[in-house]
Parts: structure tokens; C-alpha cells; sequence
């Protein structure tokens, strides 16, 4: 297998309620998962090819609780990472590379993986207020979650076992949609989260 690592600044939004259940072993809010995930890579190397200012994304749609499986995915490339960059973050983002939970779910939640599309991603976040776009096929805006009275409030998630992230702020999806074959959805005032996130070939390990 292959040695890889990357620190990432990380976007997730899915169509659970705030904080998302399944974050504690709950049932998704409408039953069902459809969520996805942007990882802005700060700095990385898979073996010899350095992943530093690249990004990609992932979309999954599961029928019930992710565990139960029988997921359609589809991973997203940033066009401007070179040839060699999108091979290995395509490796990472479909499982076949190892890494946790990007393995879990390729290898065994996921049983159609739609064809990888090349395309630009946008992301620019600042303290959890942002947007992120996947040309053509998807976008969301983050804001920080508030009381009725428009006091702006900072719930964090420490997850000391997460395999996603291990310390996330939780942010309101002001609106998301995306749009890919049947991967369909529009949301508003849903779950997001933001984080810092590390990973190696073994999972999230920061």
C-alpha cells in the first residue's frame, strides 16, 4: 500500500439536523444519509507526489444509516492538480489507497462508485463562515450557528475516536445542493461542521 499523509482544512455538510445524529451512533434525522465532504489540503505527499494546494471532494447517498450500506458515491478532483496529483487524491477518496474512513467506505459501504469527474473546486472559509463549489455539480454556504435572538454561538464536537475529524466546529448549512446523475438534493439549515483535519494511509489521526 501506498505511504500517504495530508493536513487539511475540512467542509462537511450533509441533511441531518445540526450536529448530525449518526456523529453519536443515532439514527440520520430523515432516515436516510446524503452528505458530503471538501478537503482543502494544505500541505500532503502520496509516496513521491507532494498533494500541497489541492483539493477534492466527496458525495455519498446511502438508502439508511451509513452503517447498513449500499451506498452511491462519487468523487470530485480539483482540474488544477496535475495528472499525477489527481491519480493519487482519486486513490485516497475512492479507498483503494487506504486511509480510515475514506477505506471504510470504499471498500465496504459504498457499492457504486459513479465515474470520478475532474472539475474546479472552490473553497474559502474563514472561522467557519464560507462557501465551497464544485463546478457544475454542487455548492454550499456555511455560517456560524445562532441563538432566535442573533447571538452567534460556537458549539464544538471532540470526537477522541472520530474517524472523520477528532475536533469540529458546528456550523449551520445556510443552503446546499448538488447535482449528479442521481445524485440529487437541495437542502437549507442543515448540518455542516468545519475542522482541522490529518490523515496518513491509517485514518484520521488530528
Amino acid at each position: 500500500m501506498s505511504k500517504w499523509s495530508f493536513e487539511a482544512d475540512y467542509f462537511t455538510a450533509c441533511n441531518c439536523d445540526w450536529g448530525c445524529p449518526c456523529n453519536f451512533n443515532a439514527r440520520p434525522s430523515e432516515g436516510r444519509c446524503m452528505g458530503w465532504g471538501v478537503w482543502n489540503v494544505l500541505k500532503g505527499q502520496f509516496d513521491d507526489v507532494p498533494l500541497d494546494g489541492t483539493r477534492f471532494a466527496l458525495y455519498y447517498k446511502f438508502p439508511g444509516p451509513v452503517e447498513e450500506g449500499g451506498g452511491v458515491a462519487c468523487a470530485y478532483i480539483d482540474s488544477r492538480a496535475s495528472e499525477a496529483q489527481q491519480k493519487a487524491l482519486a486513490a485516497i477518496g475512492t479507498g483503494k489507497a487506504g486511509g480510515g474512513i475514506f477505506g471504510l467506505f470504499g471498500a465496504e459501504l459504498v457499492t457504486n462508485w459513479l465515474p470520478t469527474k475532474i472539475v474546479p473546486i472552490e473553497f474559502e472559509f474563514k472561522d467557519g463562515t464560507g462557501k465551497v463549489s464544485i463546478e457544475g455539480f454542487g455548492e454550499a454556504e456555511s455560517e456560524l450557528l445562532s441563538y432566535p435572538d442573533g447571538t452567534i454561538i460556537r458549539p464544538e464536537l471532540g470526537l477522541p475516536h472520530g474517524i472523520e475529524y477528532k475536533q469540529g466546529l458546528m456550523t449551520n448549512a445556510k443552503r446546499w445542493w448538488w447535482r449528479d446523475e442521481d445524485l440529487l438534493a437541495s437542502y437549507a439549515d442543515r448540518y455542516g461542521a468545519v475542522a482541522r483535519v490529518k490523515f496518513t494511509e491509517d485514518g484520521c489521526v488530528g
